[in-house]
């Protein structure tokens, strides 16, 4: 894709007085970028090449939605701060991301990435909003994934299958394109995501598609830490560091480097000058080559570059991954072993899924025949309430049968037995149908516990293809009829407490 989308000038004053030139702040990060594989890039290096701003973190509703919502940042922020003018540029004319890129105005005559550099500082001060140096021209690479195949046909029938697997982790796609490196026969297909830590989490967990594991790699890339910084690869092994600086600022003086650094597994210096002209001098003297007595034993290195425009060549293979078609014996059997295991993880979980179930069964069974034998029991105390209740009841009546056959029988002349036996008889009736009333509400309880049992003393069984339940089990947790047909002779006149169960426990249950 190209990146000459229309750029957009600020409205800002006619007339800007620049800040003095200040030389790189640098701070000192010592943690290495992962080394990545290699990706193609398309385009070529426009006038700013090295001097531009990728700001991230934008709205990413329409193609135009993150350049206009930097505008408007830019624009709050000139309240603020007192910057020179800037131009805004789309990330790709065409296609919904959620970054856009600074570049200064034409206005500016000589490249100042001191004052981008704290433009860079201001915005990455802002919630969710990140910016760095822009990478390389073209889309930004650094959320990129990439698979590779041996023919397209294999590529266009994996597209598809790579959406399906994305969509169902939900990793969101930005941008997806399938290109052919200058070199090698591959077909690449690549991924840019909107969130880096769903890159992370495929390099962690590599789809397994058709029965194979798709190796991912990423594009070669190191984020500059300041515009215009300068690439030398090859030195794995032949450079350090120190000995480079030495030689540098033997020759451009002491003060001539302001930050450097080796990034890509050792392979690549990376280094800072304090000032632009420095920068051109050291490109112009080194064009050709690098002095021979750098190095030793002769060896030959990259010829150094702008970061910038290392990031854009076409770099040599990531050694920790490999393409995902070429299928080694190893990785044959690897993915063999892994197909065997996932089923054998399959079965297991399947089987454990039965076993919980049935734990699950047998808890509540046992928490239900718990609860039925406690209902039982109660059952129980209260019939023998209910019992004592009706013989006290039993007891009154025949009481008030005999003072009232009393009563008859005494002859008019006995006024005060009959007085007494009258009182008698009133304080009996009152007490039977004190105790009356409590056998009434016992009876309510008792009906009520007992249909509450009849409802909850279904247990779960197991499905037909499950292992069965012995039948000794069902007829323990069921009631049996035939018990109810030999049941103790009833000690009451009124049949009702023995039609409502109640009666003593099962010799089962209780």
């Amino acid at each position: 894709m190209s990146t000459s989308a229309p750029t957009r000038i600020l409205p800002q004053p006619t007339s800007h007085q620049l800040p003095p030139l200040v030389h790189p702040r640098i701070e000192v990060d010592t943690s290495r970028l992962r080394p990545t594989s290699s990706f193609e890039e398309e385009g070529s290096p426009m006038g700013a090449v090295g001097f531009e701003l990728t700001v991230f973190g934008l709205e990413h509703v329409s193609p135009d939605s993150a350049r206009d919502h930097l505008i408007c940042i830019l624009d709050e922020l000139r309240n603020q701060y007192d910057f020179p003018p800037v131009n805004v540029c789309k990330g790709d004319a065409s296609s919904t991301l959620d970054y856009a890129y600074i570049t200064l105005s034409s206005s500016v005559a000589s490249p100042r990435p001191d004052i981008l550099e704290d433009l860079r500082i201001i915005l990455n001060a802002l919630p969710n909003i990140r910016a760095i140096w822009r990478v390389c021209n073209g889309p930004d690479c650094t959320r990129r994934i990439v698979f590779s195949f041996s023919t397209d046909s294999e590529a266009h029938s994996m597209l598809t299958l790579l959406r399906e697997w994305f969509g169902a982790r939900h990793f969101a796609i930005m941008a997806e394109q399938i290109t052919h490196p200058p070199s090698g026969s591959q077909t690449r297909i690549s991924f840019d995501l909107f969130q880096e830590s769903d890159v992370e989490q495929v390099l962690r967990t590599p789809p397994f598609l058709r029965g194979r594991t798709l190796c991912p790699g990423r594009p070669r890339y190191i984020i500059p830490k300041y515009g215009g910084e300068v690439a030398i690869d090859g030195i794995a092994g032949i450079g350090n560091i120190e000995g480079l600086n030495h030689h540098i600022q033997r020759e451009f003086g002491q003060d001539a480097i302001a930050y450097s650094r080796i990034e890509l597994k050792d392979d690549v210096y990376c280094v800072i000058f304090k000032d632009w002209s420095t920068t051109q001098d050291f490109l112009k003297k080194t064009q050709h080559d690098l002095p021979a007595e750098w190095f030793m034993y002769g060896a030959t290195v990259g010829k150094p570059t702008l970061l910038f425009s290392f990031n854009m060549q076409e770099g040599p293979p990531n050694p920790i991954t490999r393409p995902a078609s070429i299928e080694s014996p190893v990785q044959v059997q690897f993915d063999a072993f892994r197909n065997e295991a996932l089923q054998l993880i399959s079965t297991l979980n399947a089987a454990l899924n039965r076993i919980s179930l049935a734990e699950e069964r047998q808890e509540r069974n046992s928490q239900k025949l718990t609860e039925m034998i406690m209902v039982q029991l109660l059952i129980g105390d209260l019939n023998s309430d209910l019992l004592s209740r009706e013989n006290e009841v039993q007891r009154l009546t025949d009481r008030y049968d005999r003072c009232q056959e009393q009563l008859c029988s005494l002859p008019r002349s006995s006024s005060n037995t009959h007085q007494r036996l009258t009182s008698s008889m009133q304080d009996i009736n009152e007490r039977r149908q004190v105790v009356s009333k409590e056998v009434e509400n016992l009876r309510s309880e008792v009906r009520a516990i007992r249909h509450k049992l009849l409802s909850d003393s279904q247990l779960t069984l197991p499905s037909s293809t499950s292992t069965g339940t012995p039948p000794s089990l069902i007829r323990q947790c069921s009631f049996s009829s035939e018990g109810d047909q030999h049941d103790a002779p009833r000690p009451f006149k009124d049949n009702s407490v023995m039609r409502y169960g109640l009666k003593s426990p099962s010799p089962v249950l209780g």
